[in-house]
This record gives structure tokens, C-alpha cells and sequence, in this order.
């Protein structure tokens, strides 16, 4: 502005002159053609001194300049100018609560961006914006300076630098104009402060406005749902101390009258929904005012008539207060505008999964009335399938009609194939390695396919399985699965036996509705067992089953001086089983639960009778309302018994054995159940029950089982952006649990062999560690580490695990 008064003053003497010569100094960057183009005026123009100040008020705006002289001698006018330098690169030094994305954002809507000109009115107006957001955050000696570094060639880098001191603390929060409650009840609602001798360390006083701001809403919201329809609040008074570093903040509230319900009219043409919707509107005329049940109440018939149609209704709900009875009359208007029906469903990102897949889980139809209830409920469904990472639906209105939409699901594929890989290592047990070809989605269709192959020194293993979806009705499948297993139980701390077997079973599910599934299957496992060392609980199995095997001399292995046998079974079963399951995400629960009952029986003709029932429940509570914040329980029990006759036994090599990252953490894999106890025989006797027993470290199992697992699970501190919330977890968790059999026999023997009485429920194993979650793209990834709180004599110690892949449980 000096620049222009200066030639203002320097062309008074003037009015009109002819511009017969524009000439320009001092262009480096700036083209002529670009700074004559922003100028007011041309050669051959009469101008006048109000067109020199426009034109220098142009050149200004344009950024380019920081200095502008214009002189005239006869027609000739000479501009000089001094171009701003460019900027060349930008640092920033020292932020840690402002992240680079944020300090990026606030200079592009500044306009100081590299290669641009650089301003010192954007630089200022930057600066200003760093210091309220610091404010906003209570960090209110913060310092931040914009440092240019000089360049050749008019260039400059820009270096910004952030001192961002302390946080202040809120020191108190005053409330004036509480009658009705307490300042401990008000603070107790509205979340924002703790008067503790340790809030400085358990409970977070730091400043923050959105903090602030949220907890006054909430104690807004307090009054006015508890008869207070005429609350409000004063502007917060802010006080900081002399060194920034501690805030009080006053608190000024009006409470008001507390006020009843009188009555509801309604207002407006609601067609044929009038009956449904006066249900809605019974508010007893002695209910006390609540500003929830107005909304709930408006939520309500937004709700039915979404179902029919009408996505766009006009509600108003007019409070009309008596002030002498102290009671609100509402009326409730109402325009349910117009109809929107469906002309097209159409898939978007779907690239490997047909639409036929996505289409079947919705039950919107086309060419009928939109129901908008339906379009967020099967938006849930398709996210819980577990084939996409997101799915949004989204309504177009089709051009040329008033009435007609089109309905979009935006859908974003994953990774549904999964290489499976379970891995733990232990001080004694070493590496253990499982493995598994999985795919959820198979070329699109919906179905699955699993094969998995284990080979290692303790076991051969092949099973393939194929899942066909909507076989017959909708949410239905039917699978069938082969397998071949060939197991050395020695070797994996397992009872002395080895085992064959091999089977085929088929499975039919069918949905009781969206939540609640039963199913049915039938198995035919054929095994046969050999090698099998004499132990107490194998040959009481034995013995039940009317199979009394005596000590025979050519059974004895001449290498190892053991007596075994051999044993064939071949069994028939049927599966029933039903499950209920509303966890809101397969991967990532964050509320809901899951609960599964599953119960296996022989068939007549199988050489095995008996039956075996699980349990498996497991529940999520989130503690905060983003849910970063959950705690999972989990149980699980089993048990088998005898069938058709109460003398016979479930078989020893369909046991319960728990341990591993599926159950009990930090403990081996099928380490934790009864242990073998081996008979002892020499060449003198002749039955079994005149032979001496040794206790053993080979786990057995048991017929009953139960487990609990719970987890806290936490937000990961170094992965603060939302976008990390379905792809990681870490959880603190303590699981517990123990196996036993109930037709154990605690005798004499047993006792002076050392063997605890496993006919009794006790013998409790717990440990507590941490894990970590994660969907990698080879599959879903578990870590844990463990600490062991309680164990017994042959449980086998893992204190680190992980599985790439599913897990289960038993």
C-alpha cells in the first residue's frame, strides 16, 4: 500500500493521460504476456489514476510480487517489480502430535506449496492456523516459525519448526447453576474431569476442546432426558494459569423446569400407515420429558416407512409447553413424500466374485418398492461373509424420473485363498509345522475348497473338502470331505499307539433365519490302531467293549521287551448341530456373539457306542463407543458317554486333549489332559490287574473338557489411523482350562505310582500372555506370547506360538 501511495501522490497532477508505452523490470519467472494480461489497461487507452491502482491491486492478487513501482514519463508507464522467490522444498522439524498429513493440508490451503511463490500474508495466515490447532489441544506455549533459507536463482526452501511444550492440564471445572444435581453427578455424566489424587496417571485431565465440546453434549443430553427441555449452556469460560500449563474452566448452566408429557397429535396424510405408526405415539400423558424418546419416536417412523418405500419423509415434531402445568404438548408433522421403487441392483469392484454371489444375499427385488431396512441389513450380511473388506451400498436416482433409483453395492474384494501355517516353538517341544491350502471364495462362486496336507515325523495327513452354497434354499450348503490320517502318537507325546484311518462325511446346513443355523451329517470313519502299549485307561476302553486282552508272550516286541496289540474299529455317525451367530465382522468382532452346540452318535452297527456333545459360546462387549476398546469371553465345554449300554466306554483315541494357540496359550499342543499310565508286567503274571503302573508324560486325554479364554482387547498405539481397525488387534489375555475322565479309578496303585485322580474336575492349567492379530495377504496371522501361571507334571511349555491361517478350537 505504500507503493500505491506513493504513486498516487506522484500522479495528482494528472487526470487523464493516453498510455502510449508499458514497460516492465524485474520479470524473471513471470512471462511479459502473463503481467500485461493482469493489468487494467492497454497501449492506446486514456487512463486515469484509479486504473493504476487496480492494476497494482491485480498484480498483487496474483502471489508473483512483493514489491511494485510504476512511474510514468509522457505516455510511457514503467512498472518495476521484485518477484517473490519460489519455493523450492518444505521441511518440518520437531512435530509429533501434528502429523506431516496434517501440516501438508494446512499449507496447500495456504498456498505455500513447492514450487509456488511464496507469500508472506500465506505464511501468516499458516501460522495462525498451527496456533489454534495447538490451542485445541491444550498445548498452549506452542511455537511454530516458518524459516526461509535463501537459494540461488531467486529460489527458497522453507523450514518448518515446531516447539510444542507441554499439554495443559485441567486444573478444576467449575459448575454454576446446578440446583437439581450434583457437581460429582454432573462430572460423572458428562465424563470431562477427575478430582483424584491420581488423575495424573490413571485418568487423562489434558485439555482438548473436542474433548470439552463432546462432554457438554453428553450433559446436554443428560437434562434434556431428564425432564429439562428448556437446558442450555453458556459458552465455557476458559482461565489459564501464568505459565499456560494448567486450565480452569467455568461452567455456566441453566437448567430450567422439569416438564411431563402432555399428548401427541398427529398431523399430515399418512396414507394406510396411520395404525402402524400411532403405535409410536402412545407417550403416557405423566411421562416425565425426554428428548431420546422424541428422536426414538421420529427414528421409529422413519424406520416403517423406509420399509415401504418412503426414503425421503418431511418430519417435524413442534413442543408446544404449558408453562402453568409444567407439560409439553407434541405435534408430530408428517409428508411421507414420495414412493421410490427399484429399477436396477448392480454390483461395482466385484472382479472375481460373481454377481449371482452378492445378489443372492440380498432380499431387495427389483421393480418394487424400495425397502430401505432391507438394503442395510443385507449390506451387513455381505460384510460378514467374509469374501469383501468393505461394502457400501449407495442409491442413484434414475435420470428422467421422479420415483425410480438405482442401487449400487460398491464392493472391495479380498483375499480369500489363505496358506495356512501353524508354527510353535518350545523349549522342549521345538518347531512344530501345520499346513493348509484354503480358498473361501473358489473362482468366484461362492463355494469353498480346502485341502490340507501334513507330513512330518509324527504324522501323515490328506483331507480335501468342497462347500457348496445355496445347494437348495436360500443361506443353505451342503459339503462333503474325504481324508486319510496315518498318526504315531509316541511321537507327539500322545499314548503309546499308532493309528490309521480314513473316512468320508457329508454335511447339510440349513438357516432357521439370518442368525440361528442347525445342521446334519453323516461320517464313516474306519480305524485301525496298532502298537498299542498296555495302559489303565486303553484297556479299560477295551475291556467295556467286551475285547479283554491277556498278556500273551508272542505279542512282546523282542527289541523293546513291550507287550501290544492290534485293534480294528469301524464306526457310523450322525452330526446335529446348531449355531447362533450375530458378531458384527468374521475377522475383527467388535460386539455380538457366537455360539455353536455340536453332538455326534454312532449308528447301530458301529463297533463303537457313545456320544460326544460340545459346547463352544463366545462373546464381545465393546467398553467405549468406537470400540477400540473390547473385552471377548469365551467357553468351551464337551463331553462324551456311552450309548445304549452304560457299561461301555467312549474310545481312548476320540479323547479331549487341549493345549495350543486354539485353547489354552502357552501350553504345547495337545499337552494338557490325563497322562498314560503304562502296565508293568513280568513273566509271572498273567492278568493285567496283577501288573505294577508307571506314570508317564504321553497324554491320553479325557472325556470332559472345559476352557475359558478372555482377552482385553486394546487399540495398537503405533497404528492410531481408523483404517487399521480390520486389519490389526492386540489383546492381554488369560485363558484357563483342564481335561478329565470320569470312568477313571483312583486306587491304590495309582496313587503310589505318583498319578493324579483324574475322575474329578480340578487340575486347573492357567496362563495370561499377549497377542497380536493380523490380516496379512497370505491369510489371517496370530501371535502369542505366554506366560504359564499354573501347570502340572507333563504339560510342555510354549512360550511363543503362531498360526498363519484359521484357527479353531477343538
Amino acid at each position: 500500500m505504500a507503493v500505491l501511495l506513493l504513486f498516487v501522490s506522484d500522479v495528482t497532477y494528472s487526470t487523464d493521460f493516453l498510455v502510449n508505452k508499458i514497460c516492465f523490470i524485474g520479470l524473471q519467472r513471470v512471462s511479459l504476456n502473463t503481467a500485461l494480461h493482469k493489468l487494467s489497461f492497454k497501449i492506446g487507452d486514456v487512463i486515469q489514476s484509479s486504473d493504476i491502482a487496480n492494476s497494482i491491486k491485480m498484480l498483487f492478487f496474483t502471489g508473483c510480487f512483493k514489491e511494485i513501482c510504476i512511474s510514468r514519463d509522457d505516455g510511457v508507464i514503467t512498472i518495476t517489480v521484485t518477484e517473490n522467490p519460489i519455493i523450492n522444498k518444505i521441511t518440518f522439524h520437531g512435530n509429533k502430535v501434528i502429523k506431516p498429513e496434517m501440516i501438508q493440508h494446512v499449507l496447500d490451503m495456504k498456498k505455500i506449496k513447492v514450487g509456488q511463490p511464496l507469500n508472506n500474508s500465506f505464511i501468516c495466515e499458516a501460522l495462525k492456523e498451527f496456533k489454534d490447532i495447538y490451542h485445541s489441544i491444550g498445548k498452549f506455549n506452542a511455537i511454530v516459525k516458518i524459516n526461509p533459507i535463501i537459494l540461488p536463482k531467486n529460489c527458497v526452501d522453507l523450514k518448518v519448526v515446531f516447539y510444542e511444550g507441554n499439554t495443559a492440564k485441567i486444573n478444576s471445572i467449575t459448575i454454576l447453576g446446578n440446583q437439581s444435581f450434583s457437581q460429582k453427578k454432573l462430572f460423572e455424566q458428562c465424563n470431562l474431569y477427575k478430582k483424584t489424587w491420581w488423575n495424573n496417571t490413571l485418568y487423562n485431565n489434558e485439555y482438548d476442546q473436542q474433548k470439552i465440546f463432546y462432554g457438554l453434549e453428553k450433559l446436554r443430553t443428560f437434562y434434556l432426558n431428564h425432564g429439562y427441555a428448556k437446558f442450555y449452556i453458556d459458552e465455557p469460560l476458559a482461565n489459564l494459569s501464568m505459565n499456560k500449563e494448567k486450565v480452569e474452566i467455568n461452567l455456566r448452566i441453566f437448567e430450567g423446569s422439569r416438564y411431563f408429557f402432555d399428548s401427541v397429535i398427529l398431523h399430515g396424510n399418512v396414507l394406510k400407515y396411520f395404525p402402524s405408526i400411532k403405535r409410536y405415539l402412545q407417550i403416557s400423558s405423566e411421562k416425565l420429558y425426554s428428548n431420546s424418546a422424541i428422536e426414538q419416536m421420529g427414528q421409529n417412523i422413519r424406520y416403517l416407512l423406509g420399509k415401504h418405500g418412503y426414503i425421503q419423509p418431511d418430519i417435524l415434531i413442534d413442543q408446544d409447553f404449558n408453562e402453568k402445568n409444567k407439560t409439553v404438548k407434541l405435534h408430530l408433522y408428517i409428508d411421507v413424500g414420495k414412493r421410490f421403487y427399484v429399477r436396477e441392483i448392480c454390483c461395482e469392484g466385484n472382479n472375481l466374485t460373481e454377481d449371482s454371489v452378492i445378489r443372492r444375499e440380498v432380499r431387495q427385488a427389483e421393480l418394487s418398492p424400495l425397502n430401505y431396512i432391507h438394503v442395510l441389513k443385507d449390506q451387513e450380511q455381505l460384510r460378514r461373509l467374509g469374501y469383501f473388506k468393505e461394502v457400501n451400498a449407495r442409491i442413484e436416482p434414475v435420470p428422467d424420473t421422479i420415483n425410480q433409483i438405482d442401487l449400487i453395492y460398491n464392493i472391495e474384494e479380498r483375499n480369500t485363498g489363505n496358506l495356512n501355517i501353524s508354527i510353535g516353538l518350545g523349549k522342549e517341544s521345538g518347531l512344530n509345522i501345520q499346513s493348509e491350502i484354503h480358498q473361501d471364495n473358489f473362482l468366484g462362486t461362492g463355494n469353498a475348497i480346502s485341502v490340507t496336507i501334513t507330513k512330518n515325523y509324527c504324522q501323515s495327513y490328506i483331507d480335501m473338502l468342497m462347500l457348496k452354497r445355496y445347494s437348495k434354499i436360500r443361506g443353505d450348503n451342503i459339503s462333503g470331505k474325504v481324508f486319510y490320517n496315518n498318526l504315531f502318537s509316541d511321537k507327539m507325546n500322545l499314548s503309546n499307539y499308532n493309528m490309521k484311518n480314513y473316512g468320508v462325511n457329508v454335511d447339510y446346513l440349513y438357516p432357521l433365519n439370518k442368525r440361528t443355523s442347525c445342521n446334519i451329517g453323516l461320517n464313516y470313519i474306519s480305524n485301525h490302531l496298532n502298537k498299542i502299549v498296555p495302559q489303565v485307561a486303553v484297556w479299560r476302553y477295551l475291556d467295556s467293549i467286551g475285547k479283554n486282552p491277556a498278556i500273551l508272550t508272542d505279542q512282546v516286541n523282542p527289541l523293546t521287551n513291550i507287550n501290544s496289540i492290534n485293534f480294528y474299529a469301524n464306526d457310523f455317525l450322525i452330526i446335529l448341530g446348531q449355531s447362533f451367530n450375530n458378531l458384527n465382522h468374521i475377522f475383527f468382532p467388535e460386539f455380538g456373539s457366537n455360539t455353536t452346540i455340536t453332538c455326534k452318535l454312532t449308528l447301530p452297527g458301529s463297533d463303537n457306542k457313545y456320544y460326544k456333545l460340545m459346547i463352544n459360546s463366545s462373546y464381545y462387549y465393546p467398553l467405549d463407543d468406537r470400540a477400540h476398546w473390547v473385552l471377548m469371553s469365551a467357553i468351551c465345554t464337551g463331553y462324551s458317554g456311552s450309548l445304549y449300554n452304560q457299561k461301555t466306554e467312549s474310545p481312548f483315541f476320540d479323547n479331549f486333549c487341549i493345549g495350543g494357540i486354539g485353547t489354552v496359550r502357552g501350553f504345547r499342543l495337545n499337552s494338557i489332559g490325563p497322562k498314560a499310565a503304562y502296565y508293568q508286567c513280568n513273566n509271572s503274571n498273567t492278568n493285567y490287574s496283577q501288573c505294577s503302573i508307571r506314570n508317564s508324560y504321553d497324554t491320553i486325554g479325557g472325556n470332559a473338557v472345559v476352557f475359558i479364554k478372555n482377552e482385553l482387547i486394546m487399540p495398537i498405539l503405533w497404528m492410531n489411523n481408523t483404517k487399521y481397525d480390520n486389519v490389526a488387534r492386540i489383546s492381554l489375555f488369560i485363558d484357563s482350562g483342564t481335561v478329565w475322565d470320569t470312568y477313571w479309578e483312583n486306587t491304590q496303585k495309582t496313587q503310589y505310582a505318583g498319578i493324579l485322580d483324574y475322575s474329578i474336575f480340578g487340575h486347573i492349567r492357567i496362563s495370561s500372555g499377549i497377542s497380536l492379530k493380523w490380516i496379512s495377504p497370505i491369510g489371517p496371522i496370530i501371535f502369542s506370547y505366554s506366560k504359564l501361571i499354573q501347570k502340572y507334571p507333563g504339560d510342555m511349555e510354549e512360550v511363543f506360538q503362531f498360526t498363519i491361517g484359521k484357527t479353531g478350537n477343538l
